[in-house]
């Protein structure tokens, strides 16, 4: 039973198969999840977790849908990283329910709840209660404020005042990170082009979305093509996004893995995911390979009502700058190509210009599906800059300093590669802002555009020890590739790569957003890299030491 065919139903007041609150999160932070869950429950709450309801050869989908209907609240819990892509369904379908509820006269509450080290999504501040146990996980006043509001108890002046607390903590800005699904709400000025890739989507099942490094790529098909797909009337997506890595057809398996068997443990997962890699690069030719299209038949079927898959491939180009197996990128160029003839998968690859001609030259079979296949992007117009810049701050009550708009909209002008030190900066601004207001002195003082970034990194270096001046050194050297004929580029590393005791160091680096630290789908080990290559770019201190290493 699809939660959407449900969406009119009425709860009932209490029955065997009801719940106080639903809990989605991340397979990640199930720990932090379950400490939750065990509290709530000590407070008399009945608690949907799927680890103490759904048992191995369920369909989970239909389980989880049929329990989150049956649910007075849903509390999304947010973990460091990305949300994951069930709890991207979750989401949809408990906002969507919640627009129902609102319009027979009723509520549903949707409430975030940020776990420690969470990156709170845009997306959910329109909500009028948040919980926020970054800091405090075991708060009896904001465990007390999560069951009034799963209770559905109007918000008083202490979740009020809570809450404003939490949504001053939250930036309308990512700075030098991508926007996401969830931050959507907060992504301004790409409609032009969202259309564009919307309808190539449906017109092509292989779309190239190709661009300048900084352009924005990334973020137009994350917070805008995928949740326009995810509106849709006419069809239901599910979405999978993988990175090749240096091992692309792993990296394909990884992704692929959860949606097929979703009821497996993570440890199991992490070698069947191996023997999933192994199956699609046959050894010998007297075992023929798992095909993607079968695998995407199997995906669907397991998720009734669901119509198209969308693979997003992103940053294609590692396919070029990372794998070094030439056999391994031909067969996974091989499974894309095979599985967008036909069928209902389709897919989005976002691709760095100066790799466009790299990608048509190496192998035919894929320059001709995506010569007629692609959206260009291109710099943004001034008024779609200045979207960008103000209507996120509209939405939280910021305000700018009389010309500080047009000031910015003038250093940035049409450079593909001042959009990411554009976002870099507002986020500066945002940090020194007085009271709501974004002013003229911070500009100055961090350096204006052109120099923000650099005069960041340097005065973080320069305050460093000589032994961690070394150190940082060594990271950002492990984590650019110099390019031989073209720019350089990231390159991501596993902390054991990086080598032992840097762990403080990288976090310091990260919450100073010059570095991005992450877990790839279907790996234990914790991944690094430079946070965009606009800093590879705009640090002299770091161009010395890679032209140095070359």
């Amino acid at each position: 039973m699809s939660l959407l065919r449900t969406m009119g139903i009425r709860m009932p007041d209490r029955s065997p198969t009801h719940f106080d609150v639903f809990l989605s999160y991340h397979w990640r932070d199930h720990a932090q999840v379950e400490a939750l869950a065990r509290r709530l429950r000590e407070q008399g709450l009945q608690v949907f977790l799927d680890r103490w309801y759904l048992t191995p050869g369920q369909s989970w989908l239909e389980a989880l849908e049929s329990n989150l209907a049956h649910c007075r609240a849903v509390a999304v819990c947010l973990g460091p990283g990305d949300m994951g892509p069930w709890q991207q369904r979750e989401q949809y379908l408990a906002l969507q329910r919640q627009v129902t509820a609102e319009k027979q006269g009723q509520t549903f509450p949707v409430i975030p709840v940020l776990l420690p080290g969470a990156e709170p999504p845009l997306g959910f501040l329109s909500q009028q209660t948040w919980v926020d146990l970054r800091t405090r996980p075991d708060d009896p006043v904001l465990l007390a404020i999560l069951n009034k509001a799963v209770q559905g108890e109007p918000p008083g002046s202490d979740v009020q005042v809570a809450v404003q607390e939490t949504r001053s903590t939250i930036c309308p800005y990512r700075g030098l990170l991508y926007f996401r699904e969830e931050d959507a709400p907060f992504f301004f000025g790409r409609a032009k082009d969202i259309t564009q890739l919307a309808q190539k989507i449906n017109q092509h099942k292989l779309v190239a979305v190709v661009g300048a490094s900084g352009s924005g790529k990334s973020s137009i098909v994350r917070a805008g093509l995928v949740p326009a797909l995810r509106q849709s009337r006419e069809q239901v997506w599910e979405v999978i996004t993988i990175m090749p890595t240096d091992r692309p057809v792993r990296a394909l398996a990884s992704g692929l893995l959860p949606f097929l068997e979703p009821d497996m443990a993570e440890t199991k997962r992490l070698q069947e995911i191996n023997n999933m890699a192994d199956a699609m690069l046959p050894e010998d030719s007297k075992r023929p390979p798992i095909k993607l299209r079968d695998v995407v038949e199997r995906i669907l079927d397991k998720q009734p009502g669901t119509d198209r898959l969308l693979l997003i491939v992103d940053q294609w180009e590692e396919l070029y700058t990372l794998c070094q197996d030439v056999r391994a990128r031909r067969t996974f160029m091989d499974q894309v190509l095979e599985a967008t003839e036909t069928g209902q998968l389709h897919v989005v690859l976002t691709l760095r210009g100066d790799f466009f001609g790299r990608a048509i030259t190496a192998y035919r079979p894929l320059s001709d599906r995506v010569q007629e296949a692609q959206v260009l992007i291109g710099p943004m117009t001034r008024e779609e800059l200045r979207l960008a810049i103000k209507e996120p701050a509209k939405l939280v009550g910021l305000t700018f300093e009389t010309g500080l708009v047009d000031l910015l909209l003038e250093q940035a002008g049409d450079e593909p590669g001042h959009l990411p030190l554009l976002e870099f900066v507002l986020r500066q601004l945002w940090e020194q802002r007085r009271g709501s207001l974004m002013h003229h002195e911070a500009y100055r003082g961090m350096g204006q555009l052109e120099g923000a970034i650099a005069q960041k990194a340097q005065a973080l270096y320069q305050k460093a020890s000589p032994e961690n001046q070394r150190r940082i050194q060594h990271i950002f050297l492990r984590l650019v590739r110099p390019g031989e004929g073209e720019a350089d580029t990231r390159r991501r590393a596993t902390f054991a790569e990086l080598g032992e005791g840097l762990q403080p160091l990288v976090k310091m680096l990260a919450d100073e957003r010059l570095l991005v630290t992450s877990q790839l789908t279907g790996s234990a080990e914790e991944t690094v890299e430079v946070s965009h290559e606009a800093l590879i770019r705009q640090w002299g201190q770091l161009k010395e030491w890679v032209d140095g290493d070359r």
